[in-house]
C-alpha cells in the first residue's frame, strides 16, 4: 500500500478547535476529534475513521500516528466491509437478522402492515412492497413494538431501582451510532431498531439505560449496578458488538 510522508492538509482554517474537522492520505480518509485528552486514539465505526488527538497535537503529528497504523486501520475497514455484506436486505428474497435468526424476507401487499415470522421466513405486510415502501413499514412496525413495550418496562425497572422520580420520559429516534443514550434531565431515549435483537438483550439495554438515572458515566459503580439487574450482561454487551451490524437499516 502506498503512502506519503507529507503531512494531511487541513479543512478547518483553526486546527486548535474542538470542533471535528476532515483530513486525508492517500491511505485514508479519516476525521479528527480535537478535546482535552492527552492520547491519541483511533476508533473505525460505520466505514469511518476517527482520530481523537489532544489540543496541542499539529497535523503532522496525527498524519504520521495515522500512517503508523495504516494496516490496522485497513484490516478494520475490511472487517466492516465483510459486515455491511450481512446487513439486512429488506427486498423480497433478502434476508434480515430478527430476533437471533437469520430469516428470508417476504413482502406482501396489505393495507394493515405488520410483522409474521415462520420457522424460516420474515413476513413483512406492508402498503407499498416497492422502493422505500418495505423500510418505512419495518420502521412503523419496531416503532409500534417499541411504544408498546419499552416505556412500561423502563419506568418498572425505574421505580424498582428507587430513581422512578428521575425518570422524565422515554422517547424513540433512530441514531446511526447508539441504541440507547440518557440525560441528566432523566430523558432516556431508544433506537427503535432494537426491537429487531432478541428479547433479552432489549432488556439489557432497559437496564443499561435505567442504570445511568442513578450514575450518569461507566465507573465501576455504574457496571455493579447493571449487575444486580442483569448477572448476564457481559453476554449481552458481547452478543451486541458481534451482531449489532445486521440490525442497521
Amino acid at each position: 500500500m502506498t503512502h506519503s510522508n507529507q503531512p494531511p492538509k487541513a479543512l478547518t482554517a483553526h486546527p486548535q478547535d474542538a470542533a471535528a474537522k476532515v483530513a486525508t492520505t492517500p491511505v485514508v480518509e479519516y476525521q479528527v476529534v480535537r478535546s482535552r485528552r492527552k492520547t491519541m486514539v483511533i476508533h473505525v465505526r460505520h466505514e469511518k475513521v476517527e482520530v481523537r488527538a489532544p489540543l496541542f497535537v499539529s497535523e503532522r503529528e496525527i498524519g504520521r500516528f495515522v500512517d503508523s497504523h495504516r494496516e490496522w486501520i485497513q484490516r478494520q475497514l475490511n472487517r466492516k466491509a465483510q459486515q455491511d455484506a450481512q446487513r439486512l436486505d429488506l427486498s423480497d428474497g433478502g434476508s434480515i437478522f430478527y430476533k437471533g435468526r437469520t430469516l428470508r424476507v417476504r413482502l406482501l401487499r396489505a393495507t394493515r402492515e405488520s410483522i409474521e415470522t415462520t420457522e424460516s421466513e420474515f413476513v413483512l405486510f406492508c402498503r407499498d412492497p416497492s422502493g422505500a415502501g418495505p423500510g418505512r413499514a419495518l420502521q412503523r412496525c419496531l416503532l409500534a413494538q417499541a411504544q408498546a413495550v419499552l416505556p412500561a418496562r423502563t419506568r418498572a425497572l425505574a421505580d424498582y431501582l428507587g430513581v422512578g422520580d428521575k425518570l422524565r420520559e422515554v422517547v424513540f429516534r433512530k441514531t446511526k451510532t447508539k441504541w440507547g443514550h440518557c440525560t441528566s434531565s432523566g430523558r432516556i431515549q431508544f433506537n427503535w431498531l432494537i426491537m429487531l435483537a432478541p428479547d433479552a438483550i432489549v432488556d439489557y439495554m432497559i437496564c443499561h439505560e435505567v442504570s445511568h438515572l442513578r450514575v450518569m458515566n461507566h465507573s465501576a459503580q455504574f457496571w455493579a449496578l447493571v449487575a444486580s439487574v442483569c448477572p448476564d450482561y457481559r453476554t449481552y454487551v458481547k452478543w451486541l458488538r458481534k451482531h449489532e451490524h445486521r440490525l442497521w437499516l
